[in-house]
């Protein structure tokens, strides 16, 4: 169970130990090809995402990465006779898309170790409903930002590789907010987000 957090801490430092090596003693190569395809699935501790890797060169791809989260509740209140009626619920959605450019660098077409670094624009939409037995809300909102990442890939195999992400995001978000009794808010925010740190597998086709 220990070697878990070493594990993890092994692949993020990956991309800076891969990357201050002497590009001109090994150059820089990969295991990858010119249109090359791949699936890459994200997890970290407050977010999932799929996303699908495009190569334009052994060295460079096309990244597209989608999230998307939800949920809902429901209360439920029992009085003294017994009698059940409708407490609240709580009900929301949230789905993001992220689209950059990624580099990657390798010590040759047979490394079993690769490093790469990414840039590009996200966009998102959320929404939320909350009722209750005096009223409810609606609110709904969209994001729009920049983001970049650095991470490292371990080769299992030609078809299989785990590695680890740390990303980093700054974006402007606006939320149109109304409720049962007439009101309406539109609020905005400008924000970002430290390197959030992430698992990750990725499948080659």
């Amino acid at each position: 169970m220990n070697r878990v957090p070493a594990v993890f801490a092994v692949l993020l430092v990956l991309p800076v130990s891969v990357f201050g090596q002497d590009s001109t003693a090994k150059g820089n190569a990969t295991p990858f090809r010119k249109g090359q395809w791949a699936a890459q699935f994200q997890a970290g501790t407050a977010f999932g995402s799929l996303g699908f890797i495009k190569f334009r060169s052994p060295t460079r791809a096309l990244v597209l990465d989608l999230r998307i989260e939800g949920s809902h509740s429901e209360a439920i209140l029992t009085d003294s006779s017994g009698g059940r009626r409708f407490g609240g619920l709580e009900s929301e959605a949230f789905t993001q898309v992220r689209f950059g450019w990624r580099r990657y660098r390798g010590d040759g077409t047979a490394a079993k170790v690769v490093s790469h670094y990414s840039f590009g624009a996200l966009a998102g939409f959320e929404h939320h409903v909350g009722a209750a037995r005096g009223g409810s809300s609606r609110s709904n909102g969209g994001t729009a930002g920049v983001f970049g990442d650095v991470g490292g890939t371990y080769l299992l195999t030609s078809r299989f590789g785990i590695g680890a992400l740390a990303t980093a995001a700054v974006s402007y978000r606006t939320v149109v907010s109304k409720s049962s009794f007439g009101t309406a808010s539109r609020d905005w925010s400008i924000g970002g987000s430290a390197l959030n740190a992430s698992l990750v597998a990725t499948v080659y086709f």
